[in-house]
Protein backbone atom coordinates (compact mmCIF):
# COMPACT_ATOMS: atom_id res chain seq x y z
CA UNK A 1 0.00 0.00 0.00
CA UNK A 2 2.98 2.44 1.07
CA UNK A 3 4.74 1.63 -2.52
CA UNK A 4 1.19 2.55 -4.49
CA UNK A 5 1.21 5.90 -2.40
CA UNK A 6 4.26 6.58 -3.23
CA UNK A 7 4.24 5.92 -6.76
CA UNK A 8 0.64 7.92 -7.20
CA UNK A 9 2.33 10.95 -5.30
CA UNK A 10 4.90 10.44 -7.86
CA UNK A 11 2.92 10.75 -10.98
CA UNK A 12 0.65 13.32 -9.65
CA UNK A 13 3.97 15.77 -8.71
CA UNK A 14 5.55 14.83 -12.88
CA UNK A 15 2.45 15.70 -13.87
CA UNK A 16 2.01 19.00 -11.74
CA UNK A 17 5.56 19.82 -13.30
CA UNK A 18 5.24 18.82 -16.86
CA UNK A 19 2.00 21.19 -16.95
CA UNK A 20 3.97 24.45 -15.16
CA UNK A 21 6.78 24.15 -17.20
CA UNK A 22 4.86 24.11 -20.61
CA UNK A 23 2.67 27.24 -19.18
CA UNK A 24 6.28 28.88 -18.17
CA UNK A 25 7.30 28.18 -21.69
CA UNK A 26 4.21 29.31 -23.81
CA UNK A 27 4.51 32.88 -21.63
CA UNK A 28 8.23 33.19 -21.36
CA UNK A 29 8.49 36.29 -23.42
CA UNK A 30 5.17 37.85 -21.79
CA UNK A 31 6.50 40.84 -19.85
CA UNK A 32 8.89 44.07 -20.58
CA UNK A 33 12.35 43.73 -22.06
CA UNK A 34 15.29 46.20 -22.15
CA UNK A 35 16.43 45.72 -25.66
CA UNK A 36 19.33 47.06 -27.67
CA UNK A 37 19.25 46.70 -31.49
CA UNK A 38 23.09 46.94 -31.99
CA UNK A 39 25.53 48.82 -34.61
CA UNK A 40 22.85 50.34 -36.67
CA UNK A 41 23.70 53.30 -38.71
CA UNK A 42 22.49 55.56 -36.07
CA UNK A 43 24.05 53.55 -33.22
CA UNK A 44 23.06 51.57 -30.91
CA UNK A 45 19.02 51.79 -30.70
CA UNK A 46 17.50 51.10 -26.55
CA UNK A 47 13.95 50.12 -26.79
CA UNK A 48 11.52 49.03 -23.72
CA UNK A 49 9.18 45.97 -25.43
CA UNK A 50 6.39 44.85 -23.90
CA UNK A 51 4.20 42.07 -24.91
CA UNK A 52 1.10 40.76 -23.32
CA UNK A 53 -1.10 37.59 -24.53
CA UNK A 54 -4.82 38.64 -25.52
CA UNK A 55 -7.33 36.48 -26.05
CA UNK A 56 -4.81 33.92 -26.40
CA UNK A 57 -2.64 35.92 -28.83
CA UNK A 58 0.58 37.54 -27.78
CA UNK A 59 0.46 41.44 -28.78
CA UNK A 60 3.48 44.04 -28.14
CA UNK A 61 4.73 47.25 -28.73
CA UNK A 62 7.89 48.92 -27.96
CA UNK A 63 9.45 52.66 -27.01
CA UNK A 64 12.45 54.14 -28.53
CA UNK A 65 14.34 55.28 -25.01
CA UNK A 66 15.84 58.47 -27.04
CA UNK A 67 12.73 59.67 -28.39
CA UNK A 68 9.93 58.32 -26.05
CA UNK A 69 8.29 56.86 -29.92
CA UNK A 70 5.72 54.32 -29.23
CA UNK A 71 5.09 51.45 -31.95
CA UNK A 72 3.22 48.73 -32.21
CA UNK A 73 3.65 45.17 -33.41
CA UNK A 74 1.52 44.58 -36.40
CA UNK A 75 2.35 40.75 -36.56
CA UNK A 76 4.07 38.38 -33.77
CA UNK A 77 4.78 34.56 -34.78
CA UNK A 78 5.68 32.14 -32.49
CA UNK A 79 8.01 29.50 -32.15
CA UNK A 80 9.05 26.91 -29.80
CA UNK A 81 11.58 29.59 -28.16
CA UNK A 82 11.67 32.10 -30.42
CA UNK A 83 9.77 34.89 -31.84
CA UNK A 84 9.84 37.10 -34.77
CA UNK A 85 8.15 40.82 -34.55
CA UNK A 86 6.77 42.48 -37.82
CA UNK A 87 6.70 46.31 -36.95
CA UNK A 88 6.24 49.61 -39.46
CA UNK A 89 8.63 52.71 -38.73
CA UNK A 90 9.75 55.34 -41.13
CA UNK A 91 11.90 52.74 -42.92
CA UNK A 92 8.56 50.93 -44.04
CA UNK A 93 8.13 47.40 -42.86
CA UNK A 94 10.66 45.92 -40.91
CA UNK A 95 11.22 42.97 -38.46
CA UNK A 96 12.95 41.37 -35.79
CA UNK A 97 13.53 38.20 -34.44
CA UNK A 98 14.31 36.90 -30.76
CA UNK A 99 15.44 33.66 -29.12
CA UNK A 100 15.42 32.67 -26.04
CA UNK A 101 18.95 32.22 -24.10
CA UNK A 102 17.90 31.62 -20.75
CA UNK A 103 15.49 32.39 -18.24
CA UNK A 104 16.31 36.32 -18.34
CA UNK A 105 18.08 36.63 -21.88
CA UNK A 106 17.16 36.79 -25.28
CA UNK A 107 19.01 37.84 -28.87
CA UNK A 108 18.61 37.77 -32.13
CA UNK A 109 18.75 40.35 -35.10
CA UNK A 110 16.75 43.17 -37.30
CA UNK A 111 16.13 42.24 -40.30
CA UNK A 112 19.17 40.03 -40.06
CA UNK A 113 21.25 42.56 -40.03
CA UNK A 114 21.62 44.20 -37.02
CA UNK A 115 22.28 42.03 -33.70
CA UNK A 116 19.83 42.35 -30.66
CA UNK A 117 20.33 41.32 -27.50
CA UNK A 118 17.67 42.06 -24.31
CA UNK A 119 16.88 41.59 -20.76
CA UNK A 120 13.96 40.74 -18.85
CA UNK A 121 12.70 43.91 -16.54
CA UNK A 122 12.42 42.80 -12.90
CA UNK A 123 9.38 43.86 -11.34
Amino acid sequence: MKKLSILVFFFAALLFSSSTMAQTTEDYFVGEWNVQIKDTPMGTISVLLTLERVDGKLVGKFVDAASSTETKMNDITEGDNSLTLNFTSEYGDLYFTLQREDDENVSGSLMDSFAVSGTRVKK
